[in-house]
């Protein structure tokens, strides 16, 4: 059986958060976060999203179906989000590699990731 608030609750403790500070992070409560982890109270789907953001997993998940990939960039830059973008994009194309070379697509994706790193 589906447990929203177990899973609530484990994301926060593998990352060491209180129940305070995922409260503050999320504007609301210590007690409302209590609650959302003994399901007495579900979260609205603002939340939600906000949990999802924070913990860098999908709403999917969330919502106890299959994972199925998802990266947050809550917190990067526009820079860093685009760049984020193009290496999803360039590491997902199909068949666009022979063996286990990357392709000049994807060289020029990580040329973009260690400029931006070393800014």
């Amino acid at each position: 059986m589906y447990d929203l608030g177990a899973l609530i609750r484990s994301l926060r403790k593998e990352r060491k958060i209180t129940q305070k500070k995922l409260g503050e992070m999320l504007d609301v409560t210590e007690g409302t976060i209590s609650k959302y982890e003994a399901n007495t109270m579900t979260p609205p789907f603002e939340t939600l999203r906000s949990i999802a953001s924070i913990f860098n997993v999908s709403m999917d998940t969330l919502c106890g179906m299959k994972h199925q990939g998802t990266l947050s960039t809550h917190g990067l830059t526009e820079a860093q989000t685009e760049t984020v973008k193009a290496l999803v994009d360039a590491y997902r194309i199909k068949n666009a590699q022979t063996g286990r070379q990357l392709t000049h697509e994807q060289y020029a994706v990580l040329g973009k990731i260690t400029a931006e790193l070393t800014k």
